[in-house]
């Protein structure tokens, strides 16, 4: 095997913090030699480019699952990986592999989940939130609160860095999308924009600054029940639920009916001169040992046997949102194009465009990056 320190570039999350946790010691049970590099989400996508285009020497990146994956491969960025799936959930052994070429190994799950209050659910509507509902469920369910409690009680996750795959929930709620399955964009479709006008009257029920919440403002409000209701990624579950938060066990979980999940994991760069030794450390990075131990801090495992073995109450419906999610079309040249839809629907959030505006600017601007 290729000596020498691999270099991973990863993303700031909850299970990569879990890797190199010293109480965890899961690099302990590596025989080779790591070396982590951890960006921001806000900053990572522009570091993972600039490397992948021969400004940096890392031998493995994080990608993010189907996101990002087939352009990657129609680039040539990636070296093929060797992946035994076992019993990897089987919708994630999905995601890892372009034109059954295995390319990406599984790191956490990242899809939407509702994690609410059940106490004050259920004293506002008389019963608890069901495991799946609906973008207008959960629409109407804020106008409740505010109206049983005299203020916003719904945080939102709607950073500019944020905000796309955030509003991607309600921008299907009446059927609409934002790519057609041939990766062309139809945000310009009337259902479309009805479904982002939907989410900027959610605004209307959110707590105050809700357009500069990322990650953390998310937990934070949970955990310290400033908000009644909010979404997160089930990868930040486990940071929520351990990290000082009142009262856990009030907290209830649900998923959206047009929930998006992506498996962010590890590639192995083509440039790389350790692909050996690469394999070999991914292989141990998604075993049943290590899978179980960063799952429990990320709260998104991604092996049967995790969820079998796990005793997280969120477990039930993230599977079911794991089966269940409807991931973006392969698209070329996707992290430009999205980019594209960040801003115009911060730009209608925010007030500066009507929705209208913002989706059928936006159709034009992907059509012309085709």
């Amino acid at each position: 095997m290729e000596q020498g320190i691999l270099k991973v570039l990863a993303v700031a999350d909850p299970a990569v913090n879990g890797y190199l946790d010293k109480e965890l010691g899961i690099l302990d049970g590596y025989k080779g030699s790591v070396e982590f590099q951890i960006e921001p989400w806000s900053e990572y996508y522009a570091k993972m480019m600039e490397s992948l285009n021969g400004r940096g020497d890392y031998d493995i990146i994080m990608a993010a699952g189907h996101l990002w994956l087939s352009d990657f491969v129609q680039k040539g960025y990636l070296a093929e990986l060797e992946l035994e799936e076992e019993d990897i959930l089987p919708a994630i052994a999905r995601e890892m592999s372009y034109h059954n070429q295995a390319y990406l190994s599984p790191s956490f799950c990242d899809g939407h989940m509702i994690v609410y209050r059940k106490s004050l659910i259920y004293k506002a509507l008389g019963k608890e939130l069901g495991p799946v509902i609906t973008p207008r469920e959960y629409l109407e369910t804020a106008k409740a609160l505010a109206a049983v409690y005299g203020r916003n009680a719904v945080a939102m996750k709607a950073d500019c860095s944020e905000i796309f795959t955030d509003a991607l929930p309600f921008l299907r709620m009446y059927g609409g999308d934002v790519y057609d399955s041939e990766g062309n964009p139809i945000c310009g479709d009337e259902k479309t924009i009805r479904g982002l006008q939907s989410y900027c009257e959610l605004k209307s029920y959110a707590l105050e600054g809700t357009e500069h919440f990322a990650n953390e403002e998310i937990a934070e409000a949970i955990r310290k029940k400033k908000a009644v209701m909010a979404v997160t990624w089930s990868g930040q579950l486990g940071a929520v639920w351990e990290n000082g938060c009142l009262e856990p066990e009030d907290l209830g979980f649900s998923t959206f009916s047009t929930a998006w999940n992506v498996t962010w994991s590890f590639a192995i760069c083509k440039g790389s001169t350790k692909r050996e030794a690469a394999n070999d450390f991914l292989r141990y990075l998604r075993s049943f040992e290590v899978d179980q131990k960063a799952g429990g801090v990320s709260g998104a495992p991604v092996r049967e046997s995790s969820y079998q073995k796990g005793d997280c109450p969120w477990f039930p419906v993230q599977k079911m949102m794991i089966e269940s999610a409807k991931p973006l079309p392969h698209i070329t040249g996707a992290g430009d194009k999205n980019t594209v839809l960040y801003q115009k629907i911060y730009q209608a959030f925010t007030g500066e465009i009507s929705a209208r505006d913002a989706m059928k600017s936006a159709e034009r601007e992907i059509a012309d990056k085709t």
